[in-house]
């Protein structure tokens, strides 16, 4: 068990109250001062739904926190990454502790994962971890004055970031699940290995924050002693980096594609698990849809999924109207190239990709998900459907009869993810993180915080 430095702690939470404040002060002089905070996430990279949240968490949080990232990958070397004292020859492990390099910079210590099956990384990580956690607490002198964890990664962290409930889902939606053979096994092998490791952590952590209200609602239910330890923070999108450029010429990567300058272009978007996400159910909906000017972009997906739904496609009869273009690293020109986002997928936590397009112009019709609810408005900028074939078949084709109301929904979508901006996301994690140490101070513990509520409606409020 680490014991954390109450003088530290002390010290950083006797600050003026109008430290808590949300407008900003200058980042202070003293670097040695300011408060060290570890981070656990396997994967800190923007490929990475919740390690892109993590990223902009930590390279938000630098200039007023010491922050060190145990990752087997992290994406911050454009934005202030500080490698623990390694040199050009040293990219990828880094084992001494020296004084911080300056403001705005964050550490990564490299925790070197095997590539796959998902459950072994998660295994592994958690074998390592701890290890390098107490090797640069000995080098540093002093420990964390907070730990944050992704999920059930590190238990004993006492901020844990859920983005799912893997308990509710073998329970709830597992069977719904379409996966074979070793796929299936893998999949349930990773879900049993992380249900396990969320209890012992929810168990352990004074504060659990959560990207939706709805997958706060099922944490809640599935774990009912989080009940008054939850706190929402929707995840960020960059609205500007997502919106399409003016003049955007979307011919060009249509003709790269093989698809028809005037299609009606359906895009579908995900890192994998197509059966989960609803590709299967898209494919049997396209194959409803007379209008042969409709085409399905599917973007993501690895080599033997995009195999399986290859052969899917062309037993429904529309494989000359799906190309899968496979994993990339950026997604928005094929956003900007779509007319309709469409996911109809089983469950998600808070559905980024669906944020994503709509800052990018492009209203979806989706499934009732996590996170969607609190941002789409049904008939305004996105439609939302059963999850069925025939349901999304008759939602993608009225839609794309009504070409003025599509145009108006594109201009609501973008317009909807302004609301859910970095700039907005830190400023609340800014927040929680004063607030913890100011409380763990007073009462050795962290106290439940208000819960902070974000609507489309209403605004931002602790």
């Amino acid at each position: 068990m680490v014991s954390y430095n109450w003088c530290r702690l002390r010290r950083y939470a006797g600050m003026e109250d109008a430290h808590l404040d949300s407008s900003r002060k200058q980042p202070q002089n003293n670097v040695a001062a300011r408060p060290w905070i570890a981070v656990f996430d396997l994967n800190v990279t923007g490929n990475s739904p919740a390690g892109s949240c993590v990223l902009a968490e930590v390279l938000g949080l630098a200039d007023e926190f010491d922050i060190t990232v145990f990752s087997d990958a992290f994406d911050g070397g454009a934005a202030g990454l500080e490698r623990s004292g390694c040199g050009a020859h040293q990219q990828k492990r880094c084992d001494d502790m020296p004084g911080n390099g300056g403001a705005g910079r964050v550490r990564w210590v490299r925790v070197p994962l095997p590539a796959k099956p998902g459950f072994l990384r998660y295994m592994v990580f958690s074998l390592l971890a701890p290890g390098m956690l107490r090797k640069h607490i000995a080098a540093r002198g002093a420990p964390p004055i907070l730990l944050q964890a992704t999920q059930g990664q590190f238990p004993g962290a006492d901020i844990c970031y859920a983005h799912f409930c893997h308990r509710a889902y073998l329970k709830q939606q597992w069977q719904s699940q379409n996966a074979r053979g070793l796929r299936r096994l893998v999949r349930w092998i990773t879900h049993r290995y992380n249900a396990e490791t969320e209890r012992r952590s929810f168990l352990k952590a004074s504060l659990v924050v959560a990207p939706s209200r709805g997958l706060a609602k099922v944490l809640a239910e599935t774990y009912p002693f989080l009940e008054n330890r939850i706190l929402t923070i929707p995840n960020p999108v960059d609205a500007a980096s997502f919106a399409r450029p003016e003049g955007f010429d979307r011919n060009p990567l249509l003709a790269q594609l093989g698809l028809p300058v005037g299609a009606r272009v359906l895009c579908f978007a995900a890192l994998g698990n197509f059966s989960h996400k609803g590709l299967g159910i898209l494919l049997e909906a396209l194959a409803g849809i007379d209008d042969r000017a409709v085409r399905l972009m599917v973007v993501g997906g690895n080599a033997g999924e995009i195999a399986e739904f290859s052969v899917l496609a062309r037993n429904l009869g529309v494989s000359h109207r799906v190309v899968f273009t496979g994993f990339q690293r950026d997604i928005r020109p094929y956003l900007w190239a779509a007319d309709l986002f469409v996911l109809p997928s089983l469950c998600e936590t808070f559905a980024l990709v669906v944020m994503q397009a709509m800052a990018a112009g492009v209203p979806a019709v989706v499934t009732r998900l996590h996170g969607v609810e609190d941002y789409a408005v049904h008939g305004e900028n996105a439609w939302f459907v059963e999850r069925n074939p025939d349901a999304v078949r008759v939602a993608i084709s009225g839609v794309l009869r009504d070409k003025k109301h599509l145009q108006a929904a594109g201009v609501a979508a973008s317009q909807a993810a302004l609301r859910f901006d970095r700039a907005h996301f830190v400023e609340t994690w800014r927040k929680c993180m004063r607030l913890a140490i100011k409380q763990k101070s007073a009462t050795g513990t962290l106290a439940p915080l208000p819960t902070v509520r974000f609507t489309a409606q209403t605004e931002r409020t602790w």
